[in-house]
């Protein structure tokens, strides 16, 4: 069932996408890894929105981005979730069982993990 699709929104948050070398070596986004394209730290964000629901959390980028990934991470290929805010970065950390690590920067991490691991004991 894709996003859009009739499943209950368990939450929904505004949140950025980092988009790392990994990621995008990972097909999450079309290659932007030519060289140059990212910015000093080797990261690219793409702004647009987490959308949890019973299964799958998804993350739609907004028009307005030069790159606009859509995908879903089904819940329970989720291994780990962590808050690796700094300063007043608000970060979140989602890794994969195949040891893929994505970062989310969203306000209100502890609670939106929370939240995640609310769903994921249900399945």
């Amino acid at each position: 069932m894709g996003l859009g699709d009739a499943e209950t929104v368990l939450a929904r948050k505004n949140a950025n996408f980092v988009i790392d070398e990994a990621a995008a070596e990972a097909g999450l986004v079309r290659s932007i890894a030519a060289p140059g394209r990212f910015g000093m730290r080797r990261h690219e964000a793409a702004g647009g929105r987490l959308t949890l629901t019973p299964a799958v959390l998804w993350f739609r980028a907004h028009p307005f981005n030069s790159v606009r990934p859509t995908f879903g991470i089904p819940l329970d290929s989720i291994a780990e979730l962590h808050d690796t805010s700094r300063n007043v970065s608000r970060q979140m950390q989602v890794v994969l069982q195949d040891g893929q690590r994505l970062t989310f920067v969203i306000w209100g991490v502890r609670t939106f993990i929370e939240r995640i691991d609310q769903a994921r004991a249900a399945l």
